[in-house]
């Protein structure tokens, strides 16, 4: 279950158990910067040239845009991706190519 109230969000699990509060990221644009996307809330918001983490934690997301971002994935979010890409669900992002270098014989 999942409240978003105007500045904070409170999480509750099946038990009915209290956990940490969201924090919430509305109409914001980042740049240039590392984002922990778990414990979050953002909505309409834009992230250009940011390295965007994730642990596999709750995360809301809504209505954002990315430009030129890296993800980066931590932990059980990191299991998921290994995962989904052994069962050919995800494609593993392509190896880049070694810095040409040269040699020339005189």
């Amino acid at each position: 279950m999942l409240v978003v109230p105007e500045t904070r969000a409170i999480r509750v699990n099946t038990q009915n158990r209290w956990r940490p509060t969201m924090t919430r990221h509305e109409n914001k644009v980042f740049e240039n910067q590392h984002l922990v996307l778990d414990d979050g809330v953002f909505i309409n918001c834009t992230f250009k040239s940011c390295s965007l983490e994730y642990s596999g934690g709750d995360v809301y997301v809504q209505n954002c845009q990315g430009e030129g971002c890296q993800l980066v994935w931590r932990g059980a979010a990191q299991r998921t991706v290994i995962l989904l890409q052994g069962l050919g669900l995800m494609t593993p992002p392509a190896p880049t190519a070694p810095a040409e270098t040269t040699s020339r014989v005189q």
